[in-house]
């Protein structure tokens, strides 16, 4: 399909299609964090068409096409859920917004996937800091990694959601893209040999927050105290840069997403099939988890010389 085309579907979804999309917690966060750019560049809600088309602009002399798009979906959900018209399938809107894909591109920014030998190098610079803080860090690492956690799933996670196993744990997530009605997706990591088991780290940091109940993942601060609230996403994403700076690679090329791309592409290298890496990664299609897929598959290719 021509990327161009496949963008460009973004708009040309039904309202039912964004609605349903609005039911999910991270995404209605997403969307509530997209108004608040909306309006704090002038606009207002009902928006006209001239409100859109200044804020497109404007956006797209910073932004890629990919966060433009996202916005605009955010906007649009917005009016519906408000009982008002959208203005975003106006004429003009959509003439502009091809305009913007032929200047901007359409290819998104691909992070680098932590695979198996950075993430021990992380696992050894998070080590050394401090007692709390370190134990915080490196199961933090450890289960988003070897659970394929999306940022917002770990940070919703509660002790309550581990379930202990002598072959290692399940964790069950209450609300994610995955499963929106709240029944449950349950992601089991079993026990690994040697002292690099993420079993064994999360069951560390339980013992030195001393929590058998709340929120797994909590701040901790430069004197080495564990504050009573969640990490947030954003917190998550910070902490595998600055670690990432501590083995020597560039932050920039690295996020909270590392974890779970790299979790993708590790289990390809290790010949693990498509439908069991979906188990715990939760992609609903294959087609989704081919990019990480593609990449795992490249690196299997012998060198010739």
């Amino acid at each position: 399909m021509n990327p161009n085309r496949k963008i460009g579907q973004a708009l040309a979804l039904t309202e039912e299609d964004y609605v349903a999309a609005a039911k999910a917690v991270s995404t209605r966060a997403e969307y509530a964090k997209d108004i608040r750019y909306y309006l704090a560049a002038g606009g207002t809600i009902p928006a006209t068409v001239d409100q859109v088309v200044t804020f497109i602009t404007t956006m797209a002399t910073s932004l890629a096409v990919a966060t433009i798009e996202k916005r605009l979906v955010s906007l649009h959900v917005e009016h519906l859920e408000r009982g008002h018209k959208s203005p975003v399938h106006d004429p003009r809107i959509k003439q502009l917004m091809k305009g913007v894909r032929r200047s901007l591109g359409v290819g998104q920014r691909q992070v680098t996937a932590i695979e198996k030998n950075t993430l021990i190098d992380m696992w050894s610079a998070a080590a050394k800091g401090r007692p709390a803080q370190a134990a915080r860090t490196m199961a933090l690492l450890a289960i988003g990694w070897a659970g394929a956690f999306r940022r917002s799933e770990l940070v919703s996670l509660t002790w309550a959601d581990v379930s202990w196993l002598e072959s290692g744990i399940e964790i069950t997530l209450k609300s994610s893209k995955v499963d929106q009605t709240g029944v449950g997706f349950v992601k089991f990591i079993p026990v690994a040999f040697g002292d690099r088991c993420p079993v064994k780290a999360l069951k560390h940091w339980q013992e030195v927050c001393g929590n058998e109940s709340g929120y797994i993942f909590m701040p901790v601060n430069r004197h080495d105290q564990i504050a009573n609230k969640p990490l947030t996403a954003h917190a998550v994403a910070q902490i595998v840069k600055r670690i990432i700076v501590l083995t020597g690679r560039d932050p920039d090329s690295y996020s909270g997403h590392s974890l779970r791309a790299g979790f993708a592409t590790a289990g390809t290298l290790a010949g693990i099939p498509s439908y069991q890496l979906m188990q715990q990664t939760g992609h609903r299609s294959e087609a989704t988890l081919q990019k990480y897929v593609r990449i795992g598959k490249r690196r299997q290719i012998p060198s010739l010389l």
